[in-house]
């Protein structure tokens, strides 16, 4: 990833940026806690890559990076912003995706997108497919207690909200540990959990037959 590169942001993101700028240091907080819980892995694949601004956190300018996204635009400002050796971008559907494992998956913000049922199966079964039977997977996303806070706009694109209990328990059937952190703005923390705004979920171990 070349560091002196010119990075331009696409209308969405720049909108964002303009519009509620602190947002953006949450979302780096988010990738900040991942890249610690992914650390130690050789690779990664993050399902739900957007415009590839946590790329760097979780590649560390040392593994191998694969970063997906259905979101043309987006995909598009993560190759022109990002991609760089060990780094690649792809646009495309991840649901049913089969690579060579990872050491670690990252999904940030994309399960409360997905419909409950089929689409949610096939998600979490493309995350256990896509990962070595020792890795480490973080899935984050908003708290459905938070749900009553939120914009209109993103009530309307969450159409499948988690709580800690439940977060915890469909992780379980694909991972042998499973952990909840809690987080509200920038702060991870193992607070209470219906007071959380932000929950991640740390899989470690799958379960293999």
């Amino acid at each position: 990833m070349e560091c002196g590169k010119e990075i331009r942001l696409s209308p969405h993101m720049a909108h964002n940026l303009r519009k509620d700028p602190k947002r953006l240091s949450f979302i780096y907080a988010r990738y900040a806690f991942a890249g610690q819980m992914t650390r130690d892995c050789g690779s990664i694949l993050e399902l739900g890559c957007s415009e590839g601004i946590g790329a760097s956190m979780l590649h560390r300018n040392e593994k191998r990076y694969l970063g997906i996204d259905l979101d043309t635009p987006a995909v598009e400002a993560a190759v022109r912003n990002f991609s760089g050796t060990g780094v690649r971008f792809e646009n495309r559907n991840f649901l049913g995706l089969k690579e060579e494992p990872f050491d670690g998956v990252v999904s940030l913000d994309v399960i409360e997108h997905i419909l409950a049922g089929e689409d949610e199966e096939r998600y979490f079964e493309t995350v256990f497919d896509n990962i070595t039977d020792g890795g480490v997977c973080v899935i984050g996303t908003p708290n459905i207690t938070s749900t009553p806070y939120a914009s209109p706009e993103s009530q309307k694109g969450h159409v499948n909200m988690f709580d800690a209990k439940r977060l915890k328990a469909t992780l379980e059937q694909h991972f042998r540990n499973v952990f909840i952190f809690s987080m509200n703005d920038e702060v991870v923390h193992t607070g209470y959990y219906p007071m959380s705004h932000y929950l991640f979920a740390v899989g470690c171990s799958k379960k293999v037959d």
